[in-house]
């Protein structure tokens, strides 16, 4: 995987980085946690330091309920968590006041920040916390 984040182009295109930085090696040390099967961590919490680059903002072995009390409607979420059948799910929340430039960075970010997490195979995506919410109880998780 390329350093500078995931690449849009699977068609043979000219591929260009979406200019996100996941680098930081706390966030694969957390995910490979969340896939490990004898570790007790669920869930893993990416949030935004700076306008382009991600770090951790949680990790977590506890319910929905759980995950959900580590959002805020301020921020921008990415990560992943693992489901009751032991599937790998990406997840994305965008806080219902998050400005608008912000949400749209987010969309061109979506696909490094769940790129950056590998195996999952699926994502559970809201525009608001009370949607993310929504998804988030038909997920099995």
């Amino acid at each position: 995987m390329a350093a500078g984040g995931g690449l849009f182009r699977t068609d043979g295109g000219v591929k260009t980085s979406s200019g996100l930085d996941i680098g930081d090696a706390a966030i694969q040390e957390g995910w490979s946690k969340v896939r490990a099967d004898g570790e007790p961590e669920t869930w893993l919490l990416l949030t935004y330091e700076g306008k382009a680059k991600l770090k951790v903002h949680a990790l977590g072995s506890g319910s929905a309920e759980d995950l959900l009390g580590s959002l805020d409607d301020d921020q921008i979420f990415f990560g992943g968590l693992r489901t009751k059948e032991n599937k790998f799910l990406a997840v994305m929340c965008m806080g219902e006041n998050a400005g608008g430039m912000a949400r749209g960075r987010a969309a061109a970010h979506k696909n490094a920040a769940i790129n950056a997490l590998e195996g999952t195979a699926g994502e559970v995506c809201g525009g608001s916390k009370e949607e993310f919410t929504e998804k988030l109880a038909q997920a099995d998780f």
